[in-house]
């Protein structure tokens, strides 16, 4: 009879930790899906955002520009991005990594808006993921972050879901001549700050 008990003991912790185990690695998958997710989101926010920018005709004051583009209604909840905490997170990044003296980028809200806005849906249940794109003149050798001479501007987006969960993407976008195509020059999916 104890050789029985011990034998069920055993066979029910085994099942406990398999059940542990299993309930973990579907909710590691989730939360990589969800990463990956949150990168397209990302990276689609920034393509958006660079065909935007041909509509305007001056790219010089980039502290002041605005992507003219407006996000479209939608009727899921959307999960906030903290633009300011983002913000800082990124020129500090920018910050540590510059060589670049007075010529380091500095990034300046450029357009908010959410994954169906961007994706034109957003399949997952509960609230959906929102995004920002941020604006800089790249280092350009002139001294000052706040105006582009070149027509060449860096962009940066943070999309948020739930919890910590985040995707980004950057690009270098550059136009030749007021109302010229915007050109892709550099593209960075999956940025880490």
């Amino acid at each position: 009879m104890p050789g029985v008990l011990l034998v069920t003991a055993f066979l029910v912790g085994i099942t406990g930790w398999l059940v542990g185990h299993v309930r973990s690695d579907r909710l590691m998958a989730f939360d990589l899906e969800e990463a990956e997710a949150l990168e397209q989101v990302a990276g689609a926010a920034v393509e958006v955002a660079a065909l935007s920018l041909a509509d305007l005709p001056d790219w010089t004051a980039v502290d002041s520009l605005s992507a003219p583009l407006a996000c479209p209604a939608t009727t899921m909840p959307v999960l906030d991005v903290d633009e300011p905490r983002e913000r800082a997170w990124i020129q500090n990044a920018t910050v540590t990594g510059s060589r670049w003296g007075a010529d380091t980028p500095t990034w300046h809200p450029l357009w908010r808006c959410h994954a169906p806005g961007v994706l034109g849906r957003w399949p997952a249940p509960g609230a959906a993921p929102g995004v920002i794109v941020w604006v800089a003149d790249d280092p350009e050798g002139d001294g000052s972050p706040g105006t582009s001479v070149n027509g060449r501007l860096l962009l940066r987006a943070v999309a948020r879901g739930r919890g910590w969960a985040r995707g980004t993407a950057a690009a270098t976008v550059a136009r030749d001549a007021a109302g010229g195509p915007v050109r892709l020059v550099a593209w960075r999916p999956g940025t880490a700050e």
